[in-house]
């Protein structure tokens, strides 16, 4: 009996140490996933029978709030694990820091120029999630500095006109959203709604709050 409880106790003690920390990686998608807000373009020029011209073209893969009569450009969306490339953008070791009050992002400078040097899509931002352990927790937008288009859901701004620059130490990068459609009124993303994300930070010694 005894044998049998030690060996209970040798096996549970093998399994604890033997599980690894949370893993935050930042994926890119393989394709643009199509925000659930709203009505897509073509949808509602269909509905409202509305003809065809150039400019309908130019927004073609946006939605329209028919409410607010706006375009939405950088909206909510939801992605599997299925939707993500291979390989991460930003590995576990490139994430320094989360600030949870400020809704800072920290990145090793590897990490920073890797961003800065993505290319930009100026009309509807690249699409990007973070995972833990594979899994994915969070969903946004690297959203180019130079954009006119307004993003209401997760973003996180870089400068691809300074990717050439030689970068030094740590950079911050703010998660923000904004409040509607067609006003620039940012405002910091509320980590706290994504508790798996900020566990993962604080398991890992890498939590400001």
């Amino acid at each position: 009996m005894k044998n049998s409880v030690m060996a209970c106790l040798v096996l549970l003690l093998s399994v604890a140490c033997g599980k690894s920390e949370d893993v935050i990686e930042i994926y890119l998608l393989k394709k643009r996933i199509r925000s659930h807000e709203g009505i897509p373009v073509l949808d509602y020029v269909d509905l409202k029978n509305i003809p065809y011209h150039k400019n309908i073209e130019n927004v073609k893969e946006a939605n329209y709030d028919s409410i607010s009569k706006e375009y939405i450009w950088g909206g909510a969306f939801e992605a599997q694990k299925t939707d993500l490339v291979p390989t991460p953008l930003i590995e576990d070791d490139e994430i320094v820091l989360l600030n949870l009050q400020r809704s800072e992002l920290q990145l090793s400078a590897d990490g920073m120029k890797t961003i800065q040097e993505l290319k930009p899509d100026y009309k509807y931002g690249v699409q990007f999630v973070i995972c833990v352990d594979k899994e994915v927790c969070f969903t946004g937008y690297f959203r180019e500095n130079h954009t006119s288009n307004i993003f209401n859901w997760n973003y996180l701004e870089y400068d691809y006109e300074q990717s050439e620059l030689k970068i030094k130490g740590h950079k911050n990068f703010v998660l923000k959203q904004n409040r509607s459609y067609f006003e620039i009124n940012p405002v910091l993303t509320n980590l706290k709604e994504y508790p798996k994300l900020v566990a993962a930070f604080r398991n890992t010694n890498r939590l400001e709050e």
